[in-house]
């Protein structure tokens, strides 16, 4: 499968605003990333780079929100710890080792 010219430039974009918040020492989260991506756009020349900026927000915003869907489905407690078993030992009460 081929991925479209467009992809691949959003995923350029996607990259240098992730390379710069690297490079730059600070966080790196949902929130810098798209902060990132929106300073690269609109400093951008190029209209078919600012469009990649623009799709690659989209895409990040998109992402975030089924991580926290599926955060919130799975019992994740919103501090990236996912609680694998609930009320101690198997269900059957054996043990396994």
């Amino acid at each position: 499968m081929n991925r479209s010219d467009d992809e691949k430039l959003k995923d350029i974009m996607m990259g240098e605003a992730v390379l710069a918040l690297l490079h730059g020492g600070g966080a790196v989260s949902v929130a810098t990333l798209i902060a990132q991506l929106q300073a690269l756009g609109v400093s951008e020349q190029d209209d078919a780079r600012r469009l990649a900026c623009e799709r690659a927000v989209a895409e990040v915003r998109a992402s975030a929100s089924v991580m926290r869907e599926r955060n919130a489905a799975s019992g994740n407690d919103g501090e990236n710890v996912q609680y694998l078993f609930a009320q101690g030992g198997a269900p059957d009460d054996s043990k396994k080792h």
